[in-house]
């Protein structure tokens, strides 16, 4: 069996791993337009590599029916064991799964050793241009294959490899490709300006479409200069609808009334500086401006309970997401209906599909790179 990967992405390195532990004696050529291979997956995790979240849940998906389905077959634990058949040695933090180096170099120079070792062929720096049934044509080769694998990825961050030609390519061989979008970015806001910029604060965030509540969470609020960023931040992205609001409560471990004393008891002690113990100097100016409130006159009860209600509800406009360039992963992709429950493809049964060129994208924290490991385990497995 000769098998051509399009796409030297973590998806694509896994299921060659994992296919040639079942078949080592097939052909296996991974072509990739960038000079070397798993270039995302060197920047997931903060450099860290995290592999996957345990528990592994299909509620943090865009289509989590679909995602539950796969993992019908292949649970949580059968991904762990997944990972150490191939030889990764891993290092658990809270829910999230790292490779024992904690370096997602190492990792990815594992993956790339491991796949040379079993003989698999790397077609580096070579665009592929058209895929006719199984022939792969690229800038420099013609190749016959009996299966294609496409492991392309999405639109995100085109520096390190990800540029969406791949669908073009595929929407004229009769693919249906819903639009892409940026996911698990920063969004736009007016309402916050440079003074801001680089400012962290804790924080618990509603993404809000009128009174419905699209996405919340617990986590850092990070402002920038022109809008707002943080995981918590970035995994509402994946619920952005035009028009929509964030709303951020800066201490949510203290109801309102308790706040409001606090700020009042510490305005009694420190005065103009009662707002220093709770936040950074640029938050602190951010606030009183917001709420017109000036050095020129002391502050009264009614004052300090209206700064307290505002750090409790925040409200920022958002305005659009950041680019591709600045999203962790694409959201649409190959239609899911283009696809069985193997992930072969409805279009021509001699297609397989693994990772994030599929409509399927995922939260932070593991998500999306542990989808790319369950697609190549069910591809992998019925080659």
């Amino acid at each position: 069996m000769k098998i051509g990967i399009i796409g030297a992405s973590a998806a694509g390195l896994y299921t060659a791993l994992l296919y040639l532990r079942r078949c080592p004696k097939s052909e296996v050529i991974i072509y990739d337009h960038a000079d070397k291979v798993g270039k995302k997956l060197l920047a997931t995790g903060n450099g860290h590599c995290n592999l996957m979240h345990l528990p592994f849940s299909e509620k943090a998906f865009n289509h989590p029916d679909f995602v539950r389905n796969l993992m019908l077959f292949h649970s949580s634990a059968e991904m762990m064991s997944a990972l150490h058949e191939l030889g990764i040695e891993t290092l658990q933090k809270g829910e999230l799964v790292y490779p024992l180096s904690f370096s997602a170099a190492s990792h990815v120079r594992f993956l790339w050793r491991s796949a040379e070792k079993k003989g698999v062929k790397f077609r580096l720096e070579d665009h592929v241009k058209d895929v006719v049934g199984t022939t792969v044509i690229s800038e420099r080769h013609r190749d016959y294959f009996d299966k294609i694998v496409f492991a392309f990825g999405g639109k995100s961050q085109e520096n390190l490899g990800s540029d969406g030609s791949m669908f073009t390519v595929l929407s004229r061989r009769g693919y249906s490709v819903t639009p892409l979008r940026p996911s698990l970015c920063p969004m736009y806001s007016p309402d916050v300006g440079k003074s801001l910029s680089s400012v962290r604060h804790g924080a618990k965030i509603r993404l809000m479409d009128g009174h419905h509540c699209l996405y919340e969470e617990e986590g850092e609020l990070q402002f920038k200069k022109d809008g707002l960023s943080g995981i918590a931040v970035m995994n509402s992205s994946a619920y952005y609808v035009p028009g929509c609001m964030l709303t951020a409560d800066l201490f949510s471990s203290i109801d309102l009334r308790l706040l409001t004393t606090m700020l009042q008891r510490s305005y009694e002690r420190f005065g103009d500086d009662f707002l220093t113990p709770y936040m950074e100097k640029a938050l602190m100016e951010f606030v009183l401006q917001n709420q017109k409130i000036g050095a020129e006159s002391p502050l009264n009860q009614r004052d300090v309970a209206r700064i307290a209600e505002f750090l409790k509800n925040m409200e920022f406009r958002i305005k659009g997401l950041y680019d591709f360039d600045s999203s962790q992963v694409t959201r649409g992709g190959i239609d899911i209906n283009n696809v069985n429950s193997n992930l072969q493809s409805r279009i021509d049964a001699n297609h397989y599909f693994v990772g994030e060129c599929l409509d399927i994208d995922g939260l932070c924290g593991g998500y999306n790179l542990g989808f790319a490991l369950l697609s190549a385990m069910v591809v992998g497995g019925c080659l």
